[in-house]
């Protein structure tokens, strides 16, 4: 990593602590049936990554599911007209926190559920995952224990398909009655 895009990370990493400690958010499980509306951020830069996120939530909307998709374009990728919102690299601030109408929605939607289906890190997505107002977030295993409620490891398998397949898995374990044990 460049000595610029460690730097812009150490600064993204002080606004975003700095940030968390003014954020009070009450987050908790629940599984994929009781859900009503899913949001979804993708990292959509390569094409078979976009292809699998749209035929999943194609999968949940079949379900009476509400769902809404943000896609982050990291690289050079060309943006075109799509059936989702999206955001680039100049949407971004020097401390790599994303910043536009569109992503400041997204982050106050309330969803049942947020999943982040990128299996490796990403600094914009994981900084809407932090603010997000949704009730219950799943995203990859990270040190950032702050933005997600579930999260989500596949070291053995990187692949989107696999990804999605274990965080449904999982989110479909969740058990979301609440009962009062006895002492």
């Amino acid at each position: 990593m460049s000595f610029l895009k460690e730097t812009r990370a150490k600064v993204h990493g002080y606004f975003l602590e700095k940030e968390l400690k003014a954020h009070q958010q009450t987050h908790y499980s629940m599984d994929l049936n009781s859900a009503k509306s899913v949001g979804l951020l993708l990292d959509a830069t390569e094409l078979a990554g976009r292809e699998a996120v749209l035929k999943f939530a194609e999968e949940l909307k079949k379900q009476g599911k509400k769902v809404k998709l943000l896609a982050y374009f990291g690289g050079n990728a060309k943006v075109a007209n799509f059936a989702f919102t999206h955001f680039t690299k100049k949407d971004l601030d020097w401390a790599l926190r994303p910043k536009n109408q569109d992503i400041q929605s997204f982050i106050n939607q309330p969803f049942d559920i947020l999943i982040n289906l990128t299996p490796h890190g990403s600094l914009p997505l994981e900084y809407i995952a932090a603010f997000s107002k949704a009730k219950f977030r799943v995203g990859p295993s990270t040190e950032k224990t702050y933005c997600y409620e579930l999260m989500i490891d596949t070291a053995a398998k990187k692949d989107l398909q696999s990804f999605i397949q274990q965080a449904t898995f999982f989110i479909n374990k969740m058990n979301t009655t609440h009962e009062s044990t006895t002492n």
